[in-house]
C-alpha cells in the first residue's frame, strides 16, 4: 500500500506544493520571481513565512481534495477491495 508522504524538508514542501505547476507560473502565483524559487527549492536560501503559508494551504487543498498521487492510489486500492468484498458477498448470498 502506498503511504502519504508528508514533506520533510523546505525543497520537498515547495514541490508538493506546486506540484505539476512550473517554477515560473509558481513564483508568480506566489508574487516572487523565478530565480528565488529556484534557490528556495535547491535550499540556498529561506522561505519566507509568506511563501511558507502558501505552501502549507496548496498542501492541505490537495490533500482535502484527494488530488495528492498518494491519495488518488489509496482510493483505487479502497474501491478495488470494496468491489472484491461485494463479490464474494453475492456469490455467497446465491450459494444459499
Amino acid at each position: 500500500m502506498t503511504l502519504i508522504s508528508f514533506p520533510s524538508s523546505q525543497r520537498e514542501l515547495l514541490i508538493a506544493a506546486r506540484g505539476q505547476e512550473t517554477q515560473a507560473a509558481f513564483a508568480r502565483r506566489l508574487g516572487i520571481n523565478r530565480s528565488s524559487l529556484s534557490r528556495y527549492e535547491s535550499e540556498q536560501l529561506g522561505i519566507p513565512t509568506a511563501v511558507l503559508n502558501v505552501c502549507l494551504v496548496c498542501i492541505s487543498a490537495q490533500l482535502q481534495s484527494g488530488s495528492n498521487p498518494a491519495i488518488q492510489q489509496a482510493l483505487r486500492l479502497v474501491r478495488q477491495a470494496t468491489q472484491t468484498l461485494e463479490r464474494v458477498a453475492n456469490k455467497e448470498a446465491s450459494g444459499r
